[in-house]
């Protein structure tokens, strides 16, 4: 399955090598320019998979961009560059850049770093993903406990009791128990404001 690829690159030369490697590999190049500007402009492009980048300087402009880009398409990023500022490479990491290899684009580094870049950028997501569902799970949980003690004080009731009939009723609106708690604590707050 081809991999699609968006190579930007400020120099021939740097495109030339790229190609080169990439042509008899699964990554399939869909775009390339010279500056990032003329990607966003590019309104054609489906689902880019990977983006690579070979620029003399990363100014914090492009950084920018990608940080745009990387928030609303999230996909790995590799920068090759002469640049070793830390301060750059700073702004790199902040900017979502999978990996930021300095005075690194050679014919036999290319692919390993690629391979290197696109499982780290999955291991990353899958514990974006983790951290998300771990909120969501709290976030639940503590308006089930709301929801609970609402229940617990006007049917008096154990909270053992509270949680059943939530559960209960939630199974038998065919809904998530924690909907159902957002339900009743919103109504609660509707009926008595104070709380």
């Amino acid at each position: 399955m081809a991999i699609e690829t968006i190579v930007v690159c400020d120099t021939p030369a740097s495109y030339e090598l790229i190609e080169q490697v990439l042509v008899p590999s699964n990554y399939d190049i869909v775009f390339h320019g010279s500056s990032l500007q003329q990607l966003l402009a590019n309104n054609t492009l489906k689902n880019p998979q990977l983006i690579i980048i070979s620029m003399m300087k990363a100014y914090d402009g492009l950084l920018e961009q990608l940080k745009m880009i990387n928030s609303q398409f999230p996909l790995p990023i590799v920068i090759f560059t002469q640049d070793d500022s830390d301060d750059t490479i700073e702004h790199a990491i902040h900017a979502g850049v999978s990996a930021y290899v300095v005075d690194g684009l050679r014919e036999n580094r290319i692919m390993p770093i690629l391979r290197t870049a696109m499982a780290r950028f999955e291991q990353n997501q899958s514990m974006r993903q983790e951290l998300d569902d771990l909120k969501t799970t709290l976030a639940d949980r503590k308006i089930i406990d709301r929801a609970k003690g609402l229940l617990m004080a006007q049917r008096h009731c154990s909270e053992d009791e509270a949680y059943k009939l939530l559960r209960t009723t939630a199974m038998n609106q065919n809904t998530r128990v924690a909907s159902l708690a957002q339900s009743i604590v919103d109504a609660a707050s509707l009926l008595n404001p104070t709380n």
